[in-house]
């Protein structure tokens, strides 16, 4: 209110000396007058006596006219003072309009007119709080809240281009895992796409058991060195676990902890920071992505733990549909009670090992077990007991094989095993500790002489036969062979043709 107070300060003191000069000028101007009368008076007389004047009249003419004359260059000298005055007072009122009230909302009108194009620039502002003043002040917070909610707009525009961006990755990302079912080679491009999602030096893909929570699989990024991926993977995936949470940490003394290490230096290579999101399958925690060193020295953000999370759900789909993938295919090469191979699987391998032992020229052995009178064993104890029987013959195959060797149930009781780079003799031995092992395995009940036997044939490739179908029925013809010599025996192929030719 100071312009304004001024303002009214000033046009009452103008208004003041204007009626004061009115009441001079009109002093002034009666004065005039009344001389004037006394002179024109004066002058009637002279004329009305047409004589002389006398001295009396004529100094009385005289005090007269010297008096308006007076009274006159007086009325002269005071309007040249007020109209000096006025003139000084009209300019001193323009300067101060102009300074007080024309420069300042001019300033502001810039001022508004620069914020319109997005300049914002501050206008000064006295340390005398007037209205003007108080006004431009004003607008200069317009200004500061204008620029600040127009960055806020802008960094959320960046903000919704960086999601859409990495929503489109996401997107060409989740478009190729459609067409994988091979677990490693869903986990192969989960791991090196999350590197270029969320933009990390290196990337971590570890799975684990949803009961025994130990690692199944893991596929990490990282050069080889001396760097322990599986403590790191381990105990990253335990605080996972224990708190449900994506761990994200810049802390070098955490990323030591977790790498059991003294160090968050792994030869050349050193962890800053690290990103770990879980990976969720049916509402449970199945395995982890973990990201290390955020690219550009930076830190990893919130908006990288979104993302992440978002490219793991789609990941979780991925993998457990692999899972599926590979649960179905496994059915379709097993037996379902056994767990063993089944006839078609086995008949695969069979193949594919003789063309491998054709390439080498390399010896692959076949035995044919059959169980010993199972028919008459699971009409009298039942299909339970003869279950229990099937597996643990099974369990006894491969308890004696070798990682190389393939076990299938062939068919009912009968039973096959291939064994690759295996001479006859050495099967042979095989064959023989499989047979007694199976005479002290299959027993129901001891007490009661509940056991059962298994008779084997033996054929090897390239002796007995150079295909598939004749190395199985001279080990089929080896196995008829015991049955009719006793059973709970080993025979050969070779013990075969001896005795068909006595």
């Amino acid at each position: 209110m100071v312009t304004l107070q001024r303002l009214k300060t000033l046009y009452l003191a103008v208004l003041m000396f204007l009626v004061i000069t009115l009441l001079i000028a009109a002093a002034l101007f009666n004065d005039l007058y009344l001389n004037s009368i006394n002179v024109t008076e004066l002058i009637e007389n002279i004329l009305a006596k047409r004589e002389p004047l006398s001295t009396a009249e004529s100094h009385e003419l005289s005090v007269s006219l010297s008096t308006v004359e007076q009274t006159r260059t007086r009325g002269y000298i005071f309007f040249i003072a007020v109209l000096l005055l006025l003139s000084g007072g009209a300019l001193a009122l323009l300067f101060i309009y102009r300074r007080n009230v024309v420069e300042p909302v001019s300033r502001i009108t810039e001022a508004t007119k620069k914020i319109t194009e997005g300049k914002f620039e501050g206008i000064p502002v006295s340390e005398n709080k007037t209205e003007i003043g108080m006004l431009a002040e004003n607008v200069n917070l317009m200004g500061h809240a204008l620029q600040g909610k127009i960055k806020e707009l802008e960094e959320s525009v960046l903000k919704e281009q960086r999601v859409t961006r990495r929503l489109n990755i996401l997107n060409e990302i989740i478009g190729s895992l459609i067409f994988k079912l091979e677990l490693n080679d869903v986990l192969t491009n989960i791991m090196s796409n999350s590197k270029v999602l969320v933009k990390s030096e290196y990337s971590i893909v570890a799975l684990l058991d949803r009961l025994t929570h130990k690692t199944t699989h893991l596929i990490s990024s990282f050069p080889d060195n001396d760097i322990d991926i599986g403590s790191l993977a381990g105990n990253t995936m335990k605080e996972i676990l224990s708190s449900k949470m994506p761990l994200r940490s810049s802390s070098e003394d955490r990323i030591k902890a977790l790498l059991e290490r003294d160090s968050a230096y792994i030869g050349d290579l050193h962890l800053r920071n690290m990103l770990a999101v879980p990976i969720v399958i049916e509402g449970a925690v199945c395995g982890a992505v973990i990201l290390c060193n955020r690219a550009g020295d930076s830190e990893f953000t919130t908006e990288d733990e979104d993302t992440a999370l978002m490219f793991t759900i789609q990941s979780g789909i991925a993998i457990d549909r692999s899972l599926f993938h590979e649960r179905v295919m496994h059915l379709a090469k097993t037996d379902g009670l056994t767990g063993l191979n089944n006839h078609r699987t086995f008949y695969e391998i069979l193949g594919m090992e003789l063309r491998r032992s054709r390439r080498y020229n390399r010896n692959l052995s076949l035995l044919m077990i059959d169980i010993d009178d199972f028919k008459k064993f699971n009409d009298t104890y039942g299909h339970q007991a003869g279950d229990a029987i099937l597996k643990r013959l099974a369990d006894v195959l491969l308890k004696n094989l070798r990682a190389i060797d393939s076990a299938a149930r062939y068919g009912g009781e009968e039973f096959a095993v291939i064994l690759p780079e295996t001479p006859l003799d050495a099967a042979a031995a095989i064959a023989e500790r499989i047979r007694d092992e199976a005479s002290r395995s299959l027993c129901i009940s001891r007490d009661e002489g509940l056991c059962i036997t298994v008779s084997l044939g033996v054929s090897v490739f390239p002796e007995d036969s150079i295909d598939k179908d004749g190395l199985i029925k001279a080990a089929d013809d080896a196995l008829y062979m015991t049955k009719r010599v006793g059973k709970n025996k080993v025979i050969t192929y070779q013990d075969y043709k001896i005795a068909s030719k006595k």
